[in-house]
């Protein structure tokens, strides 16, 4: 099942909601942002403001995603959270027909009655941490573990380059541990491609005459470094590349 839940900012509070009046509620006596779960055809952003404006009467102007929490209860199936925060909105608060909405100081969230999990991702939400996926295991009210990972961000490249040159690219690379992935090193990709071009006046061709159309047999790298590194993988290719002007593509 996937829900979405937002914790809506203002003046360094959050709107909470006491889940208070609602029959047969998991989350009853607990405070929470707001949210639901996606009905059939929705994306979780259209979820989103739809859950908002019903449950708050506000229009959310722009909303950050800031993770997803899998939430096991029991032997139940897994619910998956959309995780956001909103700092603009327009309107005027409405009565609640599942709780009641209440401003609460950033300072008070904690000692409210809130699930164990919430506090985990609250606190990520405060330290401005990026994407991630939080999963939480519990029986009836009781946080049994939890899991946390991050998004790492990544750039794509794609390098043509002739097929004696490749393991000089790999090899520079490889120094700076740029193809690292987990426990695994030297994670790449090759094929076999063909160049076409035409050297025009002033080059200085590893490969090709001034004037003529040439056409070589190359292998086409793909990887994906850590987006940090991607400056430094680069000019690393770029120094270890046999052409004059090599096609990088980086995405």
């Amino acid at each position: 099942m996937i829900t979405t839940l937002c914790y809506i900012e203002k003046d360094d509070k959050y709107l909470m909601l006491h889940r208070t009046k609602k029959q047969n509620d998991i989350n009853s006596g607990k405070w929470l942002g707001v949210g639901g779960k996606l009905e059939k055809g929705e994306s979780p952003e259209q979820c989103l403001l739809r859950e908002i404006e019903e449950e708050t009467g506000l229009t959310a102007k722009a909303y950050n995603f800031r993770g997803i929490v899998i939430f096991n209860y029991n032997d139940e199936e897994s619910l998956y959270m959309y995780l956001y925060t909103c700092k603009s909105f327009v309107g005027e608060i409405q009565e609640c027909d599942e709780g009641d909405l209440k401003w609460v100081d950033k300072s008070n969230i904690f000692s409210l009655n809130l699930w164990e999990g919430d506090k985990i991702f609250l606190e990520l939400i405060k330290e401005e941490c990026p994407f991630f996926y939080l999963t939480l295991n519990y029986e009836n009210d009781k946080l049994l573990s939890h899991e946390l990972e991050f998004k790492e961000e990544f750039t794509s490249f794609e390098v043509f380059v002739p097929a004696d040159y490749v393991q000089k690219i790999i090899k520079a690379l490889r120094e700076y541990k740029l193809l690292n992935e987990g426990f695994y090193a030297d994670v790449y990709a090759t094929c076999d491609v063909e160049g076409h071009w035409t050297t025009l006046e002033g080059a200085k061709p590893f490969d090709g005459e001034v004037g003529k159309e040439s056409v070589a047999k190359e292998k086409l790298i793909k990887f994906r470094v850590k987006k940090e590194y991607k400056e430094l993988a680069y000019y690393l290719i770029k120094k270890s590349h046999p052409y004059e002007v090599p096609v990088i593509n980086m995405y």
